[in-house]
């Protein structure tokens, strides 16, 4: 008795249940019909993907995975046709159901009804659907959850013409990063090829872009802005019927100028109504060493060409209007300490780079912070090097090379050539005799040293480098007291073309040319032979003949001077 009234609860509740699934839920077959019914009139990229991922054993609806850059806002997302939701029931009977927005823009719930949801926020399709099921199941808990959002085309505006494939969690700057890197662009292609002129260089506008809503509105999106103040009024995201409006700007009619004490100078494109806070912050804020209340505005007046000098406080003008053609400076601080250093080394203790401070450190102070000399230095080969900038060596070149024209000396061809090369030669190394210094306590060589300054603490080579007309030019081991005929011995002897009366003495450290009857040789000094110069025939002709000329001179002088003495 007891068992055949439990088999008769057990079929009263698989009755029960079997009822409630009929009016709550769908067999898989129907879900599968709907979702035909749903998405069969819409195009598809992938003709073949529902056979195949029903050979994997996925459901009917293929969820794609999008990035996002959070939690979406139920108070912004917009919902539209083919926004991907479960709809869940809990309680006596619990049901998930997956519900795609109709192409109308409703959902379709079984036994409830058509639920619209076009164009209203997720925040508030949620209150519409729930209230809806609510009614039907009002004992049950119910939930209407966004599982993937929809994609739709809008339309772009501009040189690039074309619609793009988004979804209402991409905002314009996505749109913006595939227009400049696209390079199967065919209209942005020819346009740069046509157009590939320094003077004419044009780009994408990141500032003056408009977003053309289908109910009229227009948005005026600013990307440097969105970045500078998160606002997503600058950056919005798009919806169904968006035009895009592009415009290629050229910078040079259209620009502010930021320099000096920035993060990033450098021009910018305009917009109406900017600001000096806005302008600071599209050039990524001040350095660290600016001096935000020392701020100078040029500003030209292009029917005078003159410009004012606008002097402005950051705190106190922050809403001060900048105006096309602007250009701010920021001053930097006063006497501040920059991030200098100075490389040592060869033959010190502790070689390696070591901070310094701006015009304030010398050499001696370098040395001792890399623990001095060890055993193996040679102060008579040591060197300091300087590495000028390059804006500054080409400014000073260019400068002597205007007056060259102006000097006495660059009478021929030769002379220029060879003063042309000598100029353009590197002129990075700081005399120093490091031995009148260290040994002789000379603080008139103690040199003030520079940003990237490199010492080096040579060891005695005891070497000296032959070269030139010699028949094996080369490193001849160095012999104290041995004259220039001893090394050019050693290596191997004057060859046939050696000019040996012009032999010059090159010194190690300042690279000076010495005749050897001057000076004498020392460890890693260079011995140059040249080549025996000859002269034309032309030339001897000519030098001849102002030989002859300059004796005739004289020859007539003196007979004119002796005939007029009688």
């Amino acid at each position: 008795m007891k068992n055949q009234r439990t088999l008769l609860l057990l079929s009263v509740f698989f009755l029960v249940t079997a009822s409630a699934l009929a009016q709550v839920g769908m067999t898989e077959r129907d879900l599968s019909k709907l979702g035909s019914q749903q998405t069969g009139s819409m195009g598809k990229i992938n003709a073949d993907a529902s056979d195949i991922l029903n050979q994997m054993g996925s459901s009917s609806f293929s969820e794609r995975s999008m990035p996002i850059e959070g939690a979406i806002e139920p108070e912004d997302y917009v919902v539209g046709p083919n926004d991907l939701f479960t709809l869940g029931i809990y309680g006596y009977i619990t049901q998930q159901i997956p519900l795609v927005v109709s192409p109308e823009g409703s959902v379709i719930i079984p036994t409830v009804g058509e639920v619209n949801v076009n164009g209203v926020t997720l925040a508030e399709a949620k209150s519409r659907v729930i209230t809806a099921v609510k009614r039907r199941y009002y004992s049950s808990d119910v939930s209407f959850t966004l599982n993937s959002p929809r994609t739709f085309l809008v339309k772009i505006s501009g040189l690039t013409q074309g619609t793009f494939e988004v979804s209402p969690v991409t905002r314009v700057s996505e749109i913006l990063k595939v227009l400049l890197v696209d390079t199967l662009n065919t209209s942005k292609v020819y346009y740069e090829k046509s157009n590939d002129r320094e003077f004419f260089n044009t780009q994408i506008s990141l500032r003056n872009i408009e977003l053309q809503r289908k109910n009229g509105t227009v948005k005026k999106v600013d990307i440097y802005k969105y970045f500078l103040t998160n606002d997503n009024d600058y950056n919005p995201y798009f919806l169904e019927g968006d035009l895009l409006k592009v415009p290629y700007v050229r910078l040079e009619n259209n620009f502010i100028n930021i320099g000096g004490a920035v993060q990033l100078g450098g021009s910018y494109e305009y917009v109406e109504g900017d600001n000096l806070e806005t302008a600071i912050g599209i050039a990524r804020g001040f350095d660290v060493n600016a001096e935000p209340d020392s701020i100078v505005l040029y500003r030209t007046y292009e029917q005078t060409g003159k410009f004012d000098k606008i002097f402005l406080n950051y705190e106190r003008d922050k809403d001060y209007k900048i105006e096309k053609f602007d250009r701010l400076f920021v001053n930097y601080k006063l006497n501040v300490q920059k991030n200098i250093s100075v490389l040592v080394m060869g033959e010190v203790v502790r070689p390696g780079y070591y901070p310094i401070s701006f015009k304030n450190t010398r050499l001696k102070d370098a040395i001792e912070m890399a623990g001095g000399f060890n055993d193996k230095s040679y102060l008579p080969l040591c060197i300091l090097f300087r590495t000028y900038d390059a804006e500054y060596a080409a400014k000073d070149t260019s400068e002597i090379l205007i007056n060259m024209r102006a000097n006495d000396l660059l009478i021929s061809s030769v002379d220029q050539t060879n003063f042309y090369t000598d100029i353009k030669s590197k002129r990075n190394r700081v005399i120093v005799d490091f031995e009148k210094l260290f040994n002789k306590n000379d603080e008139s060589q103690n040199v003030l040293l520079e940003d990237k300054d490199v010492i080096y603490i040579n060891d005695n080579k005891n070497i000296v480098y032959v070269f030139g007309q010699v028949n094996q030019e080369g490193y001849v081991p160095f012999k104290k007291g041995m004259d220039i005929e001893y090394y050019i011995k050693k290596a191997g002897g004057l060859s046939l073309a050696a000019e040996e009366a012009d032999t010059r003495i090159i010194k190690f450290n300042s690279r000076g040319w010495y005749d050897p009857d001057e000076t004498k040789i020392e460890t890693g000094d260079f011995v140059y032979v040249p080549k025996e110069t000859t002269r034309p025939f032309e030339v001897n002709v000519a030098l001849i003949s102002q030989i002859a000329g300059v004796l005739l001179g004289v020859l007539t002088t003196y007979i004119l001077i002796k005939d007029t003495s009688k």
